[in-house]
């Protein structure tokens, strides 16, 4: 037990190491100043299925960007049975709807599909695709479009400060950035076409139209889960660049408003995270040693050993907080919870998906 825990000290403390160096790496936005006014082209692209909720205050937040001289919003509205449909047409002439009540072709799914046909619509310089419960700073696309070229990339995905308001997607969703900053080199990512390198958020993407249709878009991902990284990996593997920024001054999110769409949210993809059951096994594993083992050893007679090893990973998910505007105290203190909470999360995950069960927006979402 005692060699074990200092095992995990060890780990914990060069990872949370690891974390502050790495922050240097995140990319930060560029300040766009007043006057300033990009003449490219620009298309917002939202897929939207029962949204209605969450699809005003998007589209709303999308027209109104600002320093853009052409800019056009376009939503797919698939399938709604909600009011979705009703609330965009409130907008007018202002955007443009594309309504369709085909049935998702075999070998699709649904958000794959929807940002496929909107693309197809569009014919500006710039992609900018976010989910419809995303919301946009005036300066938001603007600033990600200069960010991106400033950094020589052409594909770049501005993570937006995650709202998290119930007390499981207190303890999950930060783990989502605090992962990344955690294990993936992003000074080396800007530059390297390893796929293992490859972090994206697909609610706030933006790309360059030509390298999208060269990588092969959406289409090329068609029945990928995980889309917004095997979208950035397409983009790899045909010679582009790209990578995540910090998008937390730029846009929000909030992606799950019960604990119960957090489970729902997470079951459909975490199987398919870590490669396979093998990794999955390895990934969670190595997680629960690291930050939620020392635990055990609270009250035993290695106790300040424990302590430190805790400590060393909340330090990690505290740093992490601050450059991300989350919830610091008490949240951070929690991060061994957060990783049991994660564990649990993988293992619903596997056995919605091994029954077949896994299901998004009332469609069934296991690829094979």
């Amino acid at each position: 037990m005692h060699d074990a825990l200092i095992a995990a000290l060890v780990v914990s403390w060069a990872l949370t190491v690891f974390t502050l160096f790495n922050l240097s790496g995140f990319i930060e936005p560029t300040q766009i100043t007043e006057g300033t006014l990009l003449h490219s082209s620009v298309d917002i692209l939202i897929p939207a299925r029962n949204e209605e909720v969450t699809i005003s205050q998007a589209v709303t937040s999308a027209l109104g960007q600002t320093s853009l001289a052409s800019c056009a919003v376009r939503v797919l509205n698939d399938q709604s049975t909600d009011r979705t449909l009703e609330k965009l047409v409130e907008f007018g002439d202002a955007i443009t709807i594309v309504n369709t009540q085909d049935e998702l072709p075999s070998g699709w799914l649904g958000k794959n599909w929807a940002c496929h046909r909107l693309a197809q619509q569009s014919s500006a310089e710039y992609l900018v695709f976010i989910d419809s419960d995303v919301t946009l700073e005036p300066h938001a696309v603007a600033s990600a479009i200069t960010t991106m070229n400033n950094s020589d990339l052409e594909f770049i995905s501005p993570y937006p400060r995650q709202i998290a308001n119930t007390w499981l997607t207190r303890l999950v969703q930060p783990l989502l950035q605090w992962s990344f900053l955690t294990t993936v080199p992003l000074k080396k990512a800007r530059t390297s076409m390893r796929p293992s390198f490859a972090v994206a958020n697909g609610q706030f993407i933006v790309c360059r139209r030509d390298a999208y249709l060269e990588a092969g878009g959406h289409e090329g991902i068609k029945d990928c889960i995980l889309d917004d990284i095997e979208l950035l990996r397409s983009f790899l593997r045909h010679g582009f660049h790209g990578t995540v920024a910090n998008g937390t001054t730029l846009a929000t999110c909030e992606m799950y408003d019960s604990n119960r769409a957090l489970v729902d949210g997470y079951s459909k993809s975490l199987w398919k995270a870590f490669g396979g059951p093998v990794g999955s096994i390895a990934v969670n594993a190595f997680l629960l040693f690291v930050y939620s083992f020392p635990l055990v050893s609270l009250f035993g007679p290695d106790r300040d050993i424990a302590v430190l090893a805790l400590l060393c990973g909340e330090y990690g998910r505290w740093f992490v907080a601050r450059k991300t505007q989350q919830r610091v105290l008490p949240d951070a203190f929690f991060h061994s919870v957060s990783i049991v909470a994660f564990a649990w999360l993988n293992c619903v995950s596997w056995a919605r998906h091994l029954r077949k069960t896994n299901t998004w927006k009332g469609r069934t979402v296991d690829a094979p």
